[in-house]
């Protein structure tokens, strides 16, 4: 352009109209602002209404307990002077209005305390940000295209001399500024607008992006935007000295974040030991990050997982089960998975080892199994726990049962044997029991194994051996899986392994790899609660299945106490499998050899068919006596009173053989029905 011409001033100022009508003079900065801003404005509106709102609502109700005051005391007053009867009610307002007034009084101080967060602006917001800036100018240029011609023509209309006037004079501001323009042809940019606040952080394409230094910040104030969650977790592995070449773009999730990295030099191992301080930079929870190999073949390739919140505050519920209405066969999900999958274990033949710290949620975990087993047409379950008090509300469906070191010995003596019988029963072309209602799976919860007498310990480690085959297996609870407190090294051994919160000892040798944690199981790294009312970590979980291989974070939902003892009533009621009869015990075998009356007969046999437990109920010896004797003792099948006409029956054939033997009632802790109950000590003190 030549310099000093007028010619050249017109062609400066038409270029100057074209990059004003096509928003070239505005830079990213520009629009940035401007988005701030009105994010800004939006958020003062928005705070505005709110404590509008709140301070009406304060209004109302003050006002409604000014009036019910006064009405309080109208009643009081006419009361004195006798013209009232009855009571006047409580003194003063409503205890409800009050409690409102203090939730909307809350609600107004937590407004007050709240700063604004602006929304980082990204590449789609500043091309939609300057498409709106355009289309505005368009919008205003052809308002103006269409008014002046008007207005000019106005002007002649109404005065030839005016509209000379102002033509002229219109004529000879042009050519001033063209004529300025050529002796200075400096492209015109408007002044940046003032953000409207002072931000934590510099925002991207904005004035103070530039002054900000890169300083590692929480990923929450990354928001939705993968390119903040992307810059927060470089710096933060920056700062903790991470050997990571490369951060690729991150997902969002329903729990957080997840991102890809790419290793520098190292391990994956090595990146584990940053994840704790990781968390704190990021600021998330303790447990919050976690971090697995994500291709087998390139060993660079990391995925880290970042949780901003807890990615099971909503589990699923627990389904409803009728008694008897599922089979050991089939599949069943112990829990939900970080990605919102179910984790389905077929429990037959698997023998189980659950891994817990103290308030880790093991109780949730050995309930969400003991319910499905009870719940299951051909499986049962024992109880074994030398210590407390077993599966708790569960434990009337078990049809065995220990509390001391003693009896804990003997039933897993009784399992042994029946694992032995039903292996040699088996003809030679089965390789498993096949479970049935009268010869059902076994699942024995063993909890406390280390307070087994070494007996104990010897016929758990030879169940493990041989219960597979029998359907006999094992559920072993224990706090710390080392072989100084398991007595063998057996932690690996079971096909179900279950970490919860537990000690980093643990996991290697659960797992069965000494490059466990590098691997990305991190059960240590939760957090256990003892307290019911801040669960932490309660209820995470690890798992290794036959379907299941891959460190992924899970989650148990627990059973009510009140749900669970429903359920368990439900399910003895209906009646519960029953244990295949196994070879005379041979306290019967003396015992009949000694005259024994028959009924007393049919009562030790129906002991020795259930292992000998210390009680029995009248509904499964009512189940005995009518498979041992339909004609005598089944007239009743069917009758709502057949348990009534049967124990009359019972007693009156005692009596008749001149057994004196006492009835009781269940506990109403273990069955609120409180069931009449036969002991077998009574009846051997009958006979002798």
């Amino acid at each position: 352009m030549p310099s000093g011409t007028f010619a050249g001033g017109v062609r400066h100022l038409r270029a100057e109209w074209g990059r004003w009508w096509r928003t070239d003079d505005l830079t990213d900065t520009h629009i940035a602002h401007r988005i701030l801003n009105d994010q800004y404005r939006m958020w003062q509106q928005a705070q505005q209404r709110g404590r509008a709102e709140v301070q009406q609502n304060i209004t109302l109700l003050k006002n409604q307990q000014k009036q019910q005051t006064y009405m309080q005391m109208q009643r009081m007053q006419m009361q004195k002077h006798g013209r009232g009867s009855g009571y006047g009610g409580g003194y003063g307002a409503s205890p409800m209005i009050s409690y409102r007034m203090m939730q909307w009084a809350s609600l107004q101080m937590r407004l007050g305390q709240q700063e604004f967060r602006h929304l980082e602006v990204t590449e789609s917001m500043l091309a939609i940000g300057r498409g709106q800036v355009r289309s505005r100018r368009h919008r205003t240029a052809t308002a103006w295209i269409l008014v002046l011609p008007v207005l000019w023509a106005g002007l002649w209309w109404v005065s030839t001399l005016v509209a000379l006037a102002v033509t002229a004079m219109t004529a000879l501001f042009f050519t001033s500024v063209a004529w300025a323009k050529s002796r200075n042809p400096a492209w015109r940019r408007p002044a940046v607008p003032r953000l409207l606040f002072v931000p934590p952080n510099a925002p991207a394409h904005t004035e103070l992006a530039g002054e900000a230094e890169s300083e590692p910040f929480p990923i929450r104030e990354a928001g939705t935007n993968p390119r903040q969650a992307r810059e927060a977790v470089r710096l933060a592995l920056k700062k903790e000295a991470a050997k990571v070449s490369e951060v690729l773009v991150p997902e969002q999730t329903t729990y957080g974040w997840k991102v890809p990295l790419v290793l520098q030099s190292g391990t994956t191992g090595q990146l584990m030991n940053v994840l704790k301080p990781l968390a704190t930079t990021l600021r998330v929870g303790e447990s919050r990050i976690l971090a697995q190999p994500a291709d087998p073949d390139d060993a660079a390739l990391v995925t880290l997982r970042i949780l901003t919140q807890d990615p099971f505050a909503t589990p699923l519920p627990y389904p409803q089960r009728a008694p008897g209405s599922c089979s050991i066969l089939e599949p069943v999900s112990i829990g939900v998975s970080i990605e919102g999958e179910t984790t389905p274990v077929v429990f037959a033949g698997q023998h189980v080892i659950i891994v817990a710290d103290t308030g880790g949620g093991k109780t949730s975990m050995v309930q969400a199994i003991a319910e499905y087993v009870t719940a299951c047409r051909d499986a049962v379950v024992v109880d074994i726990d030398p210590v407390k008090r077993g599966l708790k509300a569960l434990a009337p469906a078990a049809v065995m049962m220990a509390r001391t070191a003693e009896e804990a010995e003997a039933v897993l003596e009784k399992l042994l044997e029946r694992a032995k019988a039903r292996i040699a029963s088996m003809p030679p072309t089965q390789d498993i029991w096949k479970p049935t209602p009268d010869g059902p799976a076994i699942l024995a919860f063993l909890d406390e194994y280390p307070k087994l007498s070494k007996r104990g310990k010897e016929l758990a480690v030879a169940l493990l051996r041989l219960g597979r085959e029998a359907l006999i297996t094992l559920v072993i609870m224990t706090q710390d899986a080392t072989s100084d407190v398991l007595g063998d090294a057996i932690a690996d051994v079971p096909g179900v392994r279950i970490m919860l919160p537990c000690r980093a000892a643990d996991v290697p040798l659960v797992v069965g790899r000494a490059d466990a944690v590098a691997r990305g199981w991190l059960p240590h790294l939760l957090v256990p609660s003892p307290d019911p009312a801040f669960p932490a970590d309660a209820g995470h979980f690890y798992c290794i299945t036959p379907r299941h291989q891959q460190p992924v974070l899970r989650y148990v939902t627990p059973l009510a106490p009140q749900e669970a003892a429903r359920r368990t009533g439900e399910r003895v009621a209906a009646g519960l499998p029953r244990l295949e009869p196994l070879a005379p015990h041979p306290a019967v075998t003396a015992l009949a050899t000694a005259n024994v009356p028959a009924i007393a007969r049919l009562l030790l046999a129906a002991f020795a068919t259930h292992s000998d437990p210390e009680v029995l109920t009248l509904a499964r010896l009512a189940d005995h006596l009518t498979a041992a004797d339909p004609a005598v003792w089944g007239k009743w099948e069917g009758q709502t009173n057949r348990l009534l006409m049967i124990g009359r029956t019972l007693k009156s054939q005692l009596k008749a053989a001149g057994l004196d033997i006492p009835t009781g009632r269940l506990d109403a802790t273990i069955d609120p029905r409180r069931p009449t109950i036969y002991r077998l000590a009574d009846i051997k003190d009958a006979l002798s």
